[in-house]
């Protein structure tokens, strides 16, 4: 397929970017096109997409990426051989893309970084912040992201120029407060150190490391905007401040932190947000049980002296299906300045597969509230907490923000057509891809429990109790055998190698303890030879994630899951040479499974168990001793 671009030399270098994404040749003369494509830029935040015969015509307001999603769409209806199609689009946002964690561990290659952009830009999106902790490159701090596979400033810079190509706006994410723990274990940090994760408010060099972060994201974005953090930070001067400066209320010591680094960003020429988490819970006293932006909170009334001129609030929640939720806080947020913007999320941070009907359930009802509430700016958050998933499939949940921005709603079909065109892939199979998750039938994903649940000790196998797991993931096996293609491949093959070993293995400390309660010898010596099968299945799964992250991945931070499958193939050797020396007479008891089995969640025994969820890192999963 070739076509021939009209008037369209501010957008051709993307065009010539999408060109093989999308499966066709840029050409040269308009008698070698199928197509010839007329572009026309104007000033209303709008798209339009029309096809007649040998003619196209795409019209956009708004930036390049409204022209890209309407590129996308015409080339699909040419793949499905439509000759004559009309399509009008104004999009409600102002800004929609994706904040992407490249600090959990896994950081994304360059190449991995271009190909979610290319596809953002086929949706039509036009945001991407690069959350890195410490995983940038400060020149003369060389602990400042050490083995951590951080990005060079020219990685930045090329990233950066990418994105405009692409109509996309690349925003540095960092933390200038909290969330710096992997940094601060370093003695070469101790100088401005408060506590484990949290920087020493009021030390200079604290203020100097600060200032290096600042000019870095100066240097190597062209946007002025930036995201500053400065969330989850409970335990703000309770350490070495506490030691040097004495003590202060937790909102005097924030309040003047987030003063003085605004001030410095400004110097810049930058344009702070953060995340706004903090004014909620520092207005929160008295209320038991407190969650984020809990809607028992009243915020004073003179609460937004506290904020620094210039300083955007971004209100981050994906926990709550509930319209109102959103609709109240985003109310409360006009206390707090003017344009806020609003950050959702799709759930990659629980074990290996997106959690998609979770995402979605809160997804819509927020997207819902913020076009009521007159909000412009959206964003949706892949956070990547243990590392496990593969966060390129969570374009099919961006897919949801992008045509919900389109359409001015959510339209399950119209998400499918959008998420195929951009990334010529099945929206139902990546649905699909959540089912190892849900064994139980609830509304949280419990694989990363079974995952690492302990042959031997079972702190989760209560919970397994009663489930038939092995027809249900030899069920999931069979729905999952096809799915992805392409690029796709390498993290649908983790899933399908996760479902694999789940069949063995999810169940397998409850049908231990009761061969073994029941004195069930024959079941045991059977047992004892399962543990092969799962110790080779784990080492299946093992080699996928591997191959799945060094292709999506720098290669820094895998040696996590190599340690972490590593024992858990371990744990079934020493589960076989027990059962075996139990079963020979050489010990009388096998002591881990004479414990009994006591409930994860800590309720009482004759409690029903209302759900399974068991959302806990792999060190509480795995031992109940120091790890």
């Amino acid at each position: 397929m070739k076509l021939y671009f009209e008037n369209s030399d501010a957008l051709q270098a993307g065009i010539e970017i999408l060109a093989e994404d999308l499966g066709f040749a840029v050409a040269a003369d308009p008698r070698e096109a199928c197509v010839t494509v007329e572009t026309q830029a104007v000033d209303e935040d709008i798209l339009k997409l029309s096809l007649k015969g040998n003619r196209a015509k795409i019209t956009y307001g708004g930036g390049k990426a409204r022209f890209f999603r309407g590129l996308g769409f015409l080339v699909d209806w040419l793949r499905d051989d439509v000759s004559e199609r009309e399509l009008t689009e104004a999009p409600l946002f102002r800004s929609n893309g994706a904040m992407v964690d490249m600090s959990r561990n896994a950081v994304m290659n360059v190449k991995t970084v271009k190909f979610m952009m290319r596809k953002m830009a086929l949706m039509g999106m036009n945001s991407f912040m690069l959350y890195t902790e410490d995983t940038y490159e400060i020149e003369n701090r060389p602990y400042f992201g050490y083995m951590r596979g951080r990005y060079t400033k020219e990685e930045i810079r090329e990233l950066d120029a990418y994105a405009l190509t692409l109509g996309i706006e690349l925003i540095p994410c960092i933390q200038v407060l909290g969330h710096l723990a992997t940094m601060l274990r370093w003695s070469a940090a101790g100088a401005y150190k408060d506590t484990s994760g949290v920087l020493l408010v009021g030390a200079e060099k604290t203020y100097a490391l600060i200032d290096d972060m600042l000019r870095t994201a100066s240097e190597c974005f062209t946007t002025r905007k930036i995201h500053i953090g400065m969330d989850e930070t409970h335990d703000l001067g309770t350490g070495k401040y506490l030691d040097q400066f004495g003590y202060r209320e937790r909102r005097e010591i924030y309040f003047e932190h987030l003063g003085r680094v605004a001030k410095m960003a400004q110097a810049y020429g930058l344009e702070p947000m953060m995340w706004s988490d903090m004014f909620f819970r520092m207005s929160a006293k008295g209320i038991s049980g407190y969650s984020d932006y809990d809607r028992r909170v009243v915020l004073p009334e003179d609460i937004g002296q506290y904020v620094p001129q210039g300083v955007r609030q971004v209100f981050w929640d994906y926990y709550h299906p509930e319209e109102e939720f959103y609709a109240e806080n985003i109310e409360k947020h006009k206390l707090l300045g003017k344009d806020t913007v609003f950050a959702g999320g799709v759930w990659t941070w629980s074990g290996h597969c997106p959690h998609f009907s979770r995402s979605k359930r809160h997804t819509v009802p927020a997207l819902d509230a913020c076009r009521k509430g007159g909000i412009r700016d959206v964003l949706a958050t892949v956070w990547h907490n243990g590392s496990e998933a593969c966060l390129i499939m969570a374009l099919a949940g961006l897919a949801w923000y992008a045509d919900y921005d389109y359409k001015g709603g959510f339209d399950e079909e119209s998400v499918k057509v959008c998420f195929k065109a951009a990334c010529g892939q099945s929206y139902d199979d990546f649905m699909k891809s959540e089912l190892p998750e849900y064994p139980h039938g609830g509304m949280a994903g419990i694989s990363r429990s079974l995952v690492y649940n302990d042959p031997l000790i079972g702190l989760i196998d209560r919970h397994v109790e009663g489930l038939d797991t092995k027809a249900y993931y030899t069920g999931v096996k069979e729905q999952l055998a096809n799915a992805g293609s392409g690029i796709f491949t390498p993290a649908f093959d983790v899933i399908r190698a996760l479902t694999d070993l789940l069949i063995h293995k999810a169940d397998f400390g409850v049908r231990l303890k009761k061969a073994y309660d029941t004195a069930d010898r024959e079941t045991m010596a059977k047992m004892a030879e399962e543990c092969d099968v799962i110790a080779e299945k784990i080492g299946a799964l093992r080699k996928s994630h591997r191959a799945a992250w060094m292709t999506y991945n720098k290669p820094f931070g895998w040696e996590v899951h190599d340690i972490r499958y590593g024992g858990l193939s371990m744990r079934f050797e020493t589960a076989k040479d027990r059962i075996s020396a139990y079963l020979a007479g050489e010990i009388e008891h096998i002591e881990e499974l004479e414990a009994e089995r006591l409930r994860f969640d800590g309720q009482p025994d004759d409690a029903p168990i209302t759900s399974r969820f068991v959302w806990y890192k792999y060190q509480a999963i795995t031992t109940a001793s120091i790890l």
